[in-house]
């Protein structure tokens, strides 16, 4: 898989993991899901000055923790648009 047909694909996913937030960002059965989400965007190792260059690991969990902030970013926008 060249790295355009990669991207087109986690483009995708992306998408549908919107749409599937945005159906459920209103309904009180899934507060805790929303929740559990928003914890996972606050990522901390537990280090007060983790340095100036971060490891990979760090480096992951925070590339990671952003783009679920921004899944549920657009999920909220999609959803007030409606």
């Amino acid at each position: 898989m060249n790295p355009h047909e990669m991207e087109a694909r986690l483009n995708a996913h992306r998408e549908v993991l919107i749409t599937l937030l945005t159906a459920l960002v209103h309904d009180e059965r899934y507060a805790d899901i929303f929740e559990e989400l928003h914890r996972d965007t606050q990522f901390m190792d537990g280090e007060e000055d983790p340095g100036i260059v971060p490891s990979k690991a760090f480096a992951s969990e925070t590339h990671a923790a952003d783009e679920i902030r921004r899944l549920l970013e657009a999920a909220r926008t999609r959803s007030k648009a409606r």
